[in-house]
């Protein structure tokens, strides 16, 4: 089938979007009747209703103009969160996950609300999917509180204790006597 939409296809996807709002549905049922009709997947309908949307919402005539019945939707308050927010979030989660609670285990803890559960699942995986940098400034400063957490990316739990390679090795160097640090330090220009 090709990506070509009719306008008749457009008034139609319209009209059930309209009657699915006046009766209380979801638009997906507009979505899903449409895709049985047309033969393409309800996330290409979708897609183009909401392209459509917002190009109605644009030049208020063209769908006027086309005959298109378009539907006040009530989009509701997008609520952003704020960097405090983010940062309990990720602190908890990486310290749940630590102890052996789920990351939906430990956000059912934090709120009662699916909806809102569903919201702070989806920033706990774009934090971790899309902001490395900020989890792992989370995870160094557990580590400097000394408390145990999870490690997302080598999904791996740190005690709070583990030390960087090179703090290590600068201890064990401090440990050595002049001699040691000299016979370490030929065993070393050797390996390189």
């Amino acid at each position: 089938m090709d990506n070509n939409w009719t306008i008749n296809q457009t008034k139609e996807l319209f009209s059930l979007v309209s009657n699915a709002v006046s009766e209380g549905k979801g638009l997906k049922s507009a979505f899903e009747t449409m895709s049985a009709r047309c033969g393409r997947s309800v996330n290409s309908v979708r897609n183009y209703y909401y392209s459509q949307l917002k190009m109605f919402e644009l030049v208020p005539t063209l769908a006027a103009d086309l005959g298109v019945t378009v539907v006040k939707s009530v989009r509701e308050h997008f609520e952003l969160f704020k960097e405090d927010e983010i940062d309990d979030l990720m602190r908890k989660i990486l310290i749940g996950k630590a102890e052996g609670v789920s990351v939906r285990g430990t956000i059912a803890s934090m709120t009662s609300s699916p909806k809102e559960a569903l919201r702070l699942q989806n920033k706990y995986r774009s934090m971790v999917a899309h902001h490395k940098n900020k989890v792992t400034a989370m995870m160094n400063e557990l580590s400097a509180q000394g408390i145990k957490h999870y490690n997302p990316y080598t999904k791996q739990i740190s005690d709070g204790s583990q030390k960087s390679g090179l703090v290590k090795l600068n201890e064990y160097i401090g440990k050595l006597d002049e001699a040691e640090v000299g016979n370490f330090l030929t065993l070393l220009g050797k390996l390189m």
